[in-house]
């Protein structure tokens, strides 16, 4: 799959601000069946079940604009729902769909993602560089809500199956090819371009995820029990035109 030096000018540029993600894995059972079977889950063995993640997101796109011109430029607030695959030895995230804040954001997402909803955003942020003591954010569109309230002062750490908190953190974080559902109905390939992320780690104090419930992926009663929670505070992104995954 090849992209040439002409994309650059079709290219957007972003810088994602406080990018939070809460992961919780679940049987890879649940999963498989929502993905066509050319994209490949990423699982790992647990208790002798096979199991995947799935990450819910949160953060600002600040200062979205095409091919490296400064105007004009656009910000908004963006929830996204993935899982971890590989699509022809592409690695990359999966997003089932993404939910942004604006109609002008919602008509650039939709013309590449078929899954996109426009939402309504409350996010309250207390942290920065330094970590995040307090970060609070709800989404609701129509009648699915989703929102978490974290924090996140700590260094990553190793968590089953990985073996230091860098591979933990890079697994979920550094991912160059994203795949989705484009709005004719096929699916699409994009690929990103940004440094390897140094994102704080932390807790869940309270989340709500009726996004993956009504997939029947995740269940209320599982809503607590997170794997991780990660958030970068400011990288810059190059997303490139997708291309369909034949």
């Amino acid at each position: 799959m090849k992209w040439s030096n002409l994309d650059r000018f079709a290219r957007l540029e972003d810088t994602i601000q406080n990018f939070a993600l809460v992961q919780h894995v679940v049987p890879a059972e649940r999963v498989r069946p929502h993905l066509p079977e050319r994209f490949e889950l990423q699982t790992f063995i647990e208790d002798g079940i096979e199991k995947t993640w799935i990450s819910t997101s949160c953060f600002c796109n600040h200062q979205t604009r095409w091919g490296g011109l400064r105007r004009p430029a656009h910000d908004f607030d963006q929830t996204t729902f993935r899982t971890y695959a590989v699509y022809r030895g592409l690695v990359g995230a999966y997003f089932f769909g993404t939910w942004v804040s604006t109609p002008l954001s919602w008509l650039g997402q939709f013309s590449v993602a078929g899954r996109t909803r426009l939402a309504d955003f409350d996010v309250e942020i207390n942290g920065g560089g330094n970590g995040y003591p307090r970060y609070r954010f709800t989404a609701k569109s129509g009648r699915t809500e989703v929102g978490f309230d974290i924090e996140a002062v700590d260094e990553v750490e190793a968590i089953h199956p990985f073996k230091t908190g860098d591979e933990h953190g890079g697994f979920i974080t550094h991912r160059l090819w994203g795949f989705t559902r484009g709005p004719a109905g096929f699916h699409v390939v994009g690929r990103i371009h940004h440094r390897r992320m140094r994102p704080w780690a932390g807790r869940l104090n309270h989340g709500r995820f009726d996004y993956w419930t009504e997939r029947e992926i995740l269940f209320p009663e599982e809503y607590d029990d997170v794997y991780s929670v990660l958030v970068e505070p400011s990288v810059h992104f190059l997303l490139y035109p997708p291309r369909p995954a034949l």
